[in-house]
This record gives C-alpha cells, sequence and structure tokens, in this order.
C-alpha cells in the first residue's frame, strides 16, 4: 500500500462531495513541535501553534511591529502551577493566507526568549482561542490544520469517536484548552491536549495510579482510551509521572500526533480516530 493511499485513509471518509476548506500547512519545530506562518497587520511572523497555550501570544518585539501597545493584564497558570502574568493586545488578526484568518480576542505579549530555546525563536503562539468558531482536523503527522465546512465536518466525523470534553478557561475567560475524559475504575480523569507538549504522556501521580502506571520502575508503554464506555478511541501512549501538576494530565505532541483530532470549539465538540501509521 503506497503512502498516498494511506494519507487518504487517514484522512477520514470525506468525500468529493465534502469537501474541506482551506489547509493550514505546519512546519517543522526543532524537530518536536509545529510552526504556522501568519500575517498580522502587514507583519509576516512565526508562531508556534500550541492546543495547550489557552491564549494567543506575540512577542513583545512582534506587538511593536504591528503598532500594538500593550495594555492591561491577562494571567494563567502553567502545569506546574507556575503563574504567568502580562499585558495584551486585543482582536489580534491572523492572516494565514488563502482567504482564511483567525482572531485572538486579547493576546498576551510576553518574552518567549526565557521559554523556548535560543536556537528557535518565534514571533508568538497561536493557540485554540483563536479557532474558537472555526471547526477543524488536526493531523500533526501530516503537518496540517484541515479547517471543516458544514458539510465537511458531518462527513469527517462519521465512524469516528465523540470524546466528551471539559474546556478550561482563564486569563478571565479568554484562554481556552481542551482536556479530553479518561475514565477509570477509581473515577474519571480529564487530560488536557497539548501539542506544544513535548514529552507524549505526563500524568499526576493520582491519574497514574487510577489508570494502573506504576510510580516506580521504568515506564512501560500502554494504550490510552479517550471516551465513555464502550465507545473509545484507544492509542499508544508512553507515560511520565510528574508530581507537580495542577491538572490529571497531558497528552503531549508524540502521542496527538497517532491521531486525527476533530474540534467543533463552538458546540464544545471533539471527534477522534486513531491515524494510521505511514
Amino acid at each position: 500500500m503506497t503512502a498516498g493511499i494511506l494519507a487518504a485513509l487517514a484522512s477520514g471518509p470525506v468525500s468529493a462531495q465534502s469537501r474541506t476548506g482551506p489547509e493550514i500547512p505546519l512546519s517543522d519545530y526543532l524537530g518536536i513541535l509545529h510552526t504556522v506562518e501568519a500575517t498580522v497587520a502587514g507583519q509576516t511572523g512565526t508562531f508556534l501553534f500550541d492546543t495547550g497555550g489557552g491564549v494567543s501570544v506575540v512577542t513583545v518585539e512582534f506587538a511593536e511591529r504591528i503598532g500594538c501597545t500593550p495594555w492591561g493584564n491577562v494571567s494563567g497558570f502553567r502545569l506546574s502551577g507556575e503563574r504567568l502574568d502580562g499585558p495584551r493586545c486585543d482582536d489580534v488578526v491572523f492572516d494565514l493566507g488563502d482567504g482564511v484568518s483567525l482572531t485572538s480576542p486579547a493576546a498576551g505579549v510576553f518574552d518567549l526568549k526565557a521559554m523556548l530555546p535560543p536556537e528557535g525563536p518565534v514571533d508568538g503562539i497561536l493557540s485554540l482561542d483563536a479557532f474558537a468558531d472555526q471547526p477543524f482536523t488536526l493531523d500533526l503527522a501530516a503537518r496540517r490544520i484541515v479547517l471543516e465546512t458544514p458539510d465537511s465536518l458531518a462527513a469527517r466525523i462519521d465512524g469516528a469517536v465523540e470524546v466528551p470534553v471539559h474546556f478550561a478557561r482563564q486569563a478571565g475567560g479568554y484562554s481556552l484548552t481542551v482536556l479530553a475524559l479518561v475514565q477509570t475504575d477509581a473515577g474519571d480523569l480529564w487530560l488536557q491536549l497539548d501539542s506544544g507538549g513535548v514529552p507524549p504522556l505526563l500524568l499526576a501521580p493520582h491519574a497514574a495510579a487510577a489508570m494502573g502506571v506504576p510510580e516506580t520502575g521504568p515506564a512501560q508503554p500502554f494504550r490510552l482510551g479517550l471516551g465513555a464506555g464502550d465507545r473509545r478511541a484507544t492509542v499508544e501512549a508512553d507515560p511520565t509521572i510528574r508530581p507537580n501538576m495542577i491538572i490529571d494530565g497531558n497528552i503531549g505532541e508524540p502521542t496527538m500526533a497517532r491521531m486525527l483530532l476533530t474540534f467543533d470549539l463552538a458546540k464544545q465538540k471533539l471527534w477522534v480516530r486513531p491515524r494510521p501509521q505511514v
């Protein structure tokens, strides 16, 4: 079977009569994450694509280039509980080409040099707050975001597993991240989908215990099941236990790349299907 046929299978059952909207290409970032190219107020920049970022971000330098005088404050917490505060630029429009533009209602303004490797400078971060009104399918392995039309969305989710989600909102409600359901005998866990996360799967100790992941000894890959009851999407994941997390767990880029994830954030919906490995 050729790679082309596998790629077609991975894209899901979208017919010629239900064509998708434009695709946003993703570029490699240091061999582990992804970036997008966008133009803001006539200025072109490179932005890390991060579904776990909460709010989109521009750097101090890029804010100056686009003529924004940062004001106010946005506050949020990292997985470790560390608090981040910074001013903001309102209604930042990211023009991604092909007639596609996405708006961050309140983009944070931060010095990303302290957070990212010096060999990988970017002009900001594009997060889910900008996709609040646009259904899309994320295919990290194929390095693309596919914007869905109403018809293509209906076709895309045919046969996929609908996974219950919680929304996490910080920064006065501007922030948006998605946490997917994992059911255990002890109770329900909610794991954040984080395309900006390098470890495949981070678990708080209580979540690891509920999922049967040992705290000591070498980590063993296991099948992570997203969804409820008998209707679950399963994917292999390599867990790491992190004591100081303020959520149950975090699903990082390597595990997300093994799935096709279709989001309809306006309706708080997520559909997942395992991605055939090419």
